[in-house]
């Protein structure tokens, strides 16, 4: 999973060869590519999902890959997210990385593109950067096959421990407290961020009709607001992005860059 173009196909390919294949996602025509993938002593699939900036899907391509992570697509089970985002870009990709963080399912973390971000001048500090997301992070370049036996070894060692990050990016409980809660009533087990997913686009999953018109009344109640709980999530993101930024990356200055070039 990632955003668009973060090198998601690269590395798909290298963890799993000529062992792959295409199709469609059931009544869509969307692309469903999988490949076999060996961790350890299991036989695992890997799913290759279409490119998505954020959580809040637009096009038939991020309704498939929104749908598959909210849990709500029959066909398939995620034990495991593997979380490719752009060194060269990271600001950017760190949105949709949190929101992903926030389903608490275990997450790694692919971090591509580092020889072009370091090519910038940009340094990223990998320890710190796993420090502040709470989940692994490891530097891929798979054209070289750099970092990938360390990748699979960790998605590996997630899969047996169920790790999940152990605290939430933002708080998403005051994004919506009350119908929050509610709606966790009516599906135990779910993140608060999930939740707050079933609120804003639970008539687009196929649910039971007694389920639909549970949440739907949770909403009425509430006098809940899908656009303004979006908003305030968005700045709160990126509020914390920031920090991120500031406390794990090194960005070259451009007005030196320049100075220098011109001597």
């Amino acid at each position: 999973m990632g955003n668009p173009n973060c090198g998601k196909s690269s590395l798909f390919n290298a963890l799993t060869g000529l062992h792959q294949k295409v199709s469609n996602f059931p009544g869509v025509t969307v692309d469903k590519k999988t490949g076999d993938l060996a961790l350890g002593k299991y036989a695992s699939t890997l799913i290759d999902l279409p490119g998505t900036y954020s959580f809040y899907p637009k096009r038939a391509d991020e309704w498939v890959a929104y749908k598959v992570l909210m849990g709500v697509d029959a066909d398939v089970k995620t034990d495991v997210i593997l979380l490719v985002a752009d060194a060269s870009n990271l600001k950017r990709n760190l949105l949709f990385c949190s929101q992903i963080i926030d389903l608490k399912i275990p997450v790694v973390m692919a971090l591509s593109m580092t020889d072009l971000a370091k090519n910038k001048g940009t340094e990223i500090d990998i320890n710190g950067l796993e420090r502040e997301l709470g989940v692994p992070v490891v530097s891929i370049n798979p054209r070289k096959n750099k970092g990938i036996p360390q990748l699979k070894k960790i998605v590996e060692q997630t899969f047996n421990a169920n790790f999940t990050a152990p605290r939430e990016f933002i708080h998403n409980a005051s994004l919506s407290e009350k119908p929050i809660e509610e709606v966790k009533v009516l599906l135990p087990g779910i993140s608060d961020y999930t939740a707050l997913h079933y609120l804003i686009n639970h008539k687009h999953f196929k649910l039971s009709p007694s389920l639909q018109n549970d949440i739907e009344v949770v909403e009425v109640a509430n006098n809940f607001n899908p656009t303004k709980t979006q908003a305030e999530e968005i700045m709160q993101r990126y509020g914390r992005i920031k920090h991120i930024m500031s406390q794990t990356v090194v960005e070259a200055d451009p007005l030196q860059k320049t100075l220098f070039t011109e001597k």
